[in-house]
């Protein structure tokens, strides 16, 4: 029996083999040697090896622990502070105002979201989630994650309703208050937290959370566990409770603002034709510095929610869309982290910047701040 190698055809076995023998090869010899070679490889048999990450995760590890470890875990510490500031304020103020109530759950919305934050930077690990018994901290993030989604939409409708409602505030100024209560507005905002909350069930119903025990480390937990199915109600749950709601509320967000702006500037140009004494051109600046006020407020909020919530819309919905756009995937997996990464800060900066907005252009919330933090000694 002749044994040949395809790879080494000239190896020192095969020449020791000849050199025991003076008698040349048969050409029916060379040819079935020959032949031996040439023979097609069963390509079914063939194990291709696994693609490698097209993001190393020496690079997902840098970014995590400067990124989240370090700004999100100050950005959500602040944030909390912040919007417990906020909600404090605002009932104080009073709901006898539907500005007081929209922004109250904006804030509520924002300390949820600042808290979830929080305890993702300070204890989700990514070399954990691969291990057999990942820590307790690890899975409680995978499972709150689309609770804080859900969250999170609900803070884009709330915002979305804010500017809603300040651009009828210019067209029907007459009317506005008998078209936005106080009753009308807190139903809507109880009706989309009801929705939001309920969009939640096909996740939560199809999790998989089992008890194991590891007979490496002889540590038990609980595990979350992926599934082809429940890979596509995740999918469907998210686009559902964050991604369509938040693409819905930047286009309402946008075209808002642009009409207010529009409205705005057309009303000061025909108040400055129609001003004709000094005294009616001195109230015609005061006119037009609050008008630029409210220009200013809006543009800033939709300004920040927009830049803030951006990275996370584009990785949801790329989830959503692309198949093998996902944490699991070994090729697109890193690159899907650090686009969580990145958007997970730029959320708890939007959560945690609209105290400035408020201190900064609201008369009303400056003195009631000052009224309950800084009282003055008489």
């Amino acid at each position: 029996m002749v044994k040949v190698w395809p790879l080494d055809l000239h190896s020192r076995a095969q020449a020791t083999d000849a050199s025991l023998t003076t008698m040349r090869p048969s050409p029916d010899a060379i040819s079935t040697s020959i032949t031996t070679v040439l023979l097609p490889l069963d390509l079914s048999t063939v194990q291709v090896p696994p693609p490698s990450p097209l993001v190393s995760g020496r690079v997902v590890d840098i970014l995590f622990i400067v990124v989240v470890r370090v700004a999100q875990l100050i950005i959500a510490t602040f944030g909390i502070f912040s919007n417990v500031i906020n909600v404090v304020v605002y009932s104080k103020m009073g709901f006898t105002e539907t500005s007081s109530i929209t922004l109250t759950a904006l804030s509520l919305a924002d300390l949820v979201t600042e808290m979830w934050l929080l305890l993702m930077a300070a204890g989700y690990r990514p070399a954990a989630a691969g291990i057999d018994v990942p820590p307790l901290s690890v899975t409680l993030v995978h499972v709150l994650s689309p609770l804080s989604n859900a969250v999170l939409g609900y803070g884009s409708w709330v915002t979305a309703l804010i500017s809603f409602e300040r651009c009828l505030c210019i067209v029907f100024p007459m009317k506005i208050k008998s078209i936005f209560t106080v009753r009308r507005v807190f139903i809507v905002l109880l009706i989309i937290l009801i929705v939001q909350m309920s969009s939640l069930l096909p996740h939560y119903v199809t999790m998989q959370l089992t008890y194991v025990q590891s007979p490496i480390t002889n540590r038990s937990g609980l595990v979350f566990s992926w599934t082809e199915y429940s890979l596509h109600v995740e999918s469907i749950t998210l686009f559902a409770s964050f991604t369509l709601p938040s693409l819905i509320c930047f286009s309402i967000v946008l075209l808002c603002t642009v009409f207010l702006v529009i409205k705005l500037n057309q009303s000061a140009r025909w108040r400055q034709s129609t001003s004709n004494s000094s005294s009616a051109a001195k109230q015609e600046g005061s006119i037009s510095s609050k008008e630029t006020r409210v220009v200013r407020t809006v543009a800033l909020i939709c300004g920040i929610y927009i830049c803030c919530f951006a990275p996370n819309v584009f990785t949801i919905t790329a989830m959503a869309l692309l198949p093998n756009f996902h944490q699991t995937d070994l090729y697109l997996g890193n690159l899907v982290a650090i686009c969580f990464t990145i958007a997970y800060p730029c959320q708890s900066i939007s959560s945690a910047a609209n105290i400035f907005v408020y201190f900064k252009m609201s008369t009303r919330y400056r003195e009631t701040f000052y009224q309950i933090f800084c009282p003055r000694k008489e």
